[in-house]
């Protein structure tokens, strides 16, 4: 069994990467967020076509019932774009601050106090 220590193995040595993983973090939980959304308006725009659907023939624009029905499915539609654009410019900026965080590899490796002295220690 390998023991780590989580705080000592782990932590941010110094203060700046622990800003720059809290702002890493921010923008991950940002993400998660924009998923949902985008879910959210998904089934939403789903419903309101399907409402749209399911109106009365005819399904043109003589029936006031579709065309209120398929104007709602409209702005639903709009509704889960706009989220879809936002999730995709979160997803960037995720991406670039992932690129962009060079303190990783700059993070000391050194092994657990466990380890030390161990075949698994380099």
């Amino acid at each position: 069994m390998i023991h780590l220590d989580p705080i000592g193995d782990f932590a941010p040595h110094h203060p700046c990467e622990t800003q720059e993983l809290e702002r890493h973090r921010g923008k991950l939980l940002r993400v998660e967020r924009l998923r949902s959304k985008v879910k959210a308006a998904k089934a939403a725009a789903a419903e309101s076509l399907s409402r749209a659907d399911d109106a009365p023939e005819p399904h043109d624009s003589a029936n006031t019932l579709f065309v209120a029905l398929f104007d709602a499915h409209c702005r639903d539609r709009e509704k889960l774009f706009e989220a879809m654009r936002e999730l995709d410019e979160a997803c960037r900026e995720l991406h670039a601050a992932s690129a962009g965080m060079n303190f990783v590899a700059s993070l000391p490796h050194r092994p657990a106090k466990q380890l030390e002295g161990t075949a698994f220690h380099r």
